[in-house]
């Protein structure tokens, strides 16, 4: 397991506030939502070059499923 690292970002006060009131209605701290919103955008990105792998390797022999895990990890 990593170390905790403080990061000092700066956003505008209206999506802060939009933020804030979306992590509170799941019952999440800052910190919490914040965190949550760093995994699922690096689901996605992987999730975006596992697309752009498979029309890579849409001839080939390798199922959609193993790239995406391959890409994906758990």
């Amino acid at each position: 397991m990593s170390i905790p690292t403080a990061i000092y970002v700066r956003v505008q006060s209206d999506l802060l506030i939009e933020f804030d009131k979306a992590a509170q209605e799941r019952g999440m701290s800052r910190s919490e939502a914040i965190r949550e919103a760093m995994r699922l955008f690096i689901k996605y990105v992987r999730v975006s070059e596992a697309g752009k792998l498979r029309g890579l390797v849409e001839d080939s022999k390798l199922p959609s499923e193993k790239l995406e895990q391959l890409v994906i990890p758990g």
